[in-house]
């Protein structure tokens, strides 16, 4: 699974590697989807904060496609199906295995109609033995931004506002880091993440090899990540 991840690079080199063209925007923070929605040179400060821990139900920052041009907004992370009677059930909704995705009520809408790429340095994962977990950073070398496939909803809340959510999906881990973890997210490549969003009927088995074709590094870390309220640069560093 994918339970912790970073991003702390600069929203306008995030905007620059995605081709984003413009982000949600409301009181100079980034905003969900109904939110206006701004060009990047209109924007005066920066929309959001590095977060070296982003946990469940924290607000995460994705890329969708909308009249063809990228956007960037706001989603709860913790996918929320828009028939849910309760949205506490996104807590458990952060990843979509993408083997069993097409066939889940909870997902299958959003797999076909509303996709994303959710932005991160890294993510951390778990290596578990008898008694003992050992968390690990994964990133990739050159430091670049790793795109995440993600889908979206949105859950109608007693008040008529809409609640805006994602979840990462996830595969089977690659055979160089299945000694830490049997699972990884699915990895986008920068060739596929144009049809990842704009081409629903893709059938997802199609990007799944692409996790492949991204270069990773991983190691040890501080167990410190395990307490959500740790957030700083030294949870990334190498024990």
């Amino acid at each position: 699974m994918c339970g912790r991840f970073t991003l702390k690079t600069d929203p306008k080199v995030i905007a620059s590697q995605f081709q984003v063209s413009s982000i949600a925007i409301l009181e100079g923070r980034i905003a969900d989807l109904t939110s206006p929605a701004k060009k990047l040179d209109q924007i005066e400060s920066d929309p959001f904060q590095p977060n070296f821990n982003v946990a469940p139900t924290h607000q995460i920052p994705a890329i969708v496609s909308q009249n063809e041009e990228r956007l960037l907004a706001a989603f709860a992370w913790g996918l929320i199906p828009s028939w849910a009677k309760d949205p506490a059930i996104g807590s458990r909704m952060i990843n979509a295995r993408s083997e069993t995705a097409a066939e889940k009520p909870s997902f299958r809408s959003a797999l076909v109609k509303r996709r994303c790429i959710v932005p991160a340095d890294g993510w951390y994962e778990w290596q578990g033995s008898p008694g003992k977990k050992t968390p690990y950073y994964f990133s990739a070398p050159n430091e670049s931004v790793l795109g995440l496939a993600g889908i979206y909803e949105s859950w109608k809340q007693p008040d008529g506002q809409m609640l805006w959510s994602a979840a990462i999906l996830t595969q089977e881990a690659r055979p160089d880091f299945s000694y830490i973890h049997d699972r990884m997210p699915v990895l986008l490549t920068p060739e596929l993440q144009d049809s990842w969003l704009n081409s629903p009927t893709n059938p997802l088995q199609d990007v799944l090899g692409s996790a492949t074709e991204v270069a990773l590094q991983a190691w040890e870390v501080s167990s410190a990540v395990g307490n959500v309220k740790n957030n700083n640069a030294e949870l990334m560093t190498n024990q």
